[in-house]
Parts: C-alpha cells; structure tokens; sequence
C-alpha cells in the first residue's frame, strides 16, 4: 500500500485515481501525518463487502444455531406462530 499526503492527492488527482481504478493500487491518504482515507478500486470495495456479508451470515448463523441448541429457548409451533402475525 502507497501512502501519499492530502496535499500530493489533491495535486495528482487524476492520476492517483488512475492508479487506484487500473493499477490495482491501494493508496492510503494522511492528513497531518494519521492516515485519513483509502482508495480502494470498486471491484475491491464490492469484494469487501461480499466479505463483510458473509461474516455478518456467519455470524447470524452462529447465534440461530445457539438459540435452537439451547433448551431453555422458547418454541413456537408453525400454526401458533402464524396465528400469532394475524392478531
């Protein structure tokens, strides 16, 4: 990963965004020395957020899988649930 200054990304704008979209570089902007932003291309971002996604289903998956392996969780038939959604 390239780090660059606000300042040089401002100066080389296009060309930074040039390297980011068809260079497959990461470009990490600082701001008075802390690193500001990052310039991902769109296929990395859309890439992060499948990951982001499946880590979120993981997760999700984790904790259904707990609840229904827990015996003092509460049951609900399928009639009673749906009988439930009409009230």
């Amino acid at each position: 990963m390239k780090f660059i200054s606000s300042a040089e990304a401002r100066k080389n704008f296009a060309d930074t965004l040039n390297r980011v979209a068809y260079g497959a570089e990461h470009i990490a902007i600082k701001r008075s020395g802390n690193e500001f932003v990052y310039l991902i291309s769109a296929q990395d971002y859309e890439l992060f957020q499948q990951l982001v996604k499946e880590a979120e289903d993981k997760e999700d998956i984790a904790i259904a899988e707990s609840r229904m392996n827990d015996p003092q969780q509460e049951t609900v038939d399928f009639d009673e649930f749906f009988a439930d959604l009409e009230d």
